[in-house]
């Protein structure tokens, strides 16, 4: 029979990732290590340290579960850490501006003109688009699939293109004839993924000839 339960203590789901466990240990030790929140706070911290310590280890943790288990008469959960691999949503270019390079408004000028075949330079030629993904330990270890969302123009469905339904503008596109969407490409990273690795890709998929994918891998 435990005495204590590290889940409550970290303030965790008992089906919490291990980045997600790792990320919440963090934040408490920010605001409750000694040196931060005074001598007061000294048996507090601890008890979050001894609780790291165990969810951090998966043996330790397997222990822990099943010693609740039996003390809930219940059975165990068994898939945690890394047997479970846990969902990622997809890194969406147009929610997340700041992590693209080039700058967010040259990538939206150099996209859109595959679709508006507008101001093409006849020198134009593929350029990098340069996207940073952050990958768990263990998403590293044994490779992940990671979804990008790209954007994209479509026809206006409304108004089939012409900007304006009968003698009216067309409010869905703006008169524009134009709406823009996002699909989304799926990346393989490869098991053991270095720090900083680029990972490229080309995107001709999606009607886009001047710019390619490539992905900076980052690691925590």
């Amino acid at each position: 029979m435990v005495s204590k339960d590290y889940y409550l203590i970290l303030g965790v789901s008992r089906s919490e990732s291990p980045s997600g466990i790792r990320a919440r240990y963090r934040d408490l030790v920010r605001t409750l290590h000694p040196d931060v929140a005074g001598a007061h706070s000294t048996s507090a911290f601890q008890e979050i340290a001894e609780a790291y310590e165990i969810l951090a280890d998966p043996a330790a943790r397997r222990r822990h579960n099943a010693e609740l288990a039996r003390r809930e008469g219940r059975r165990p959960v068994e898939r945690i850490g890394p047997l479970a691999a846990r969902r990622r949503e997809p890194v969406s270019l147009l929610a997340e501006p700041q992590a693209v390079r080039p700058s967010f408004e040259a990538l939206v000028e150099r996209l859109f003109r595959n679709f508006t075949r507008a101001g093409i330079p006849k020198a134009e030629r593929p350029e990098g688009l340069t996207v940073e993904v952050i990958l768990t330990p263990e998403e590293a270890v044994r490779g992940v699939v990671v979804p990008i969302g790209v954007p994209g123009l479509r026809r206006c469905p409304d108004c089939c293109g012409t900007g304006h339904v009968w003698l009216f503008p067309c409010a869905s596109c703006g008169e524009e004839g134009v709406i823009a969407t996002e699909r989304i490409v799926r990346v393989r990273i490869p098991p053991l993924i270095r720090p900083g690795a680029g990972i490229e890709g080309p995107l001709h998929g999606l009607g886009i000839d001047n710019l390619y994918l490539r992905l900076h891998v980052r690691i925590e």
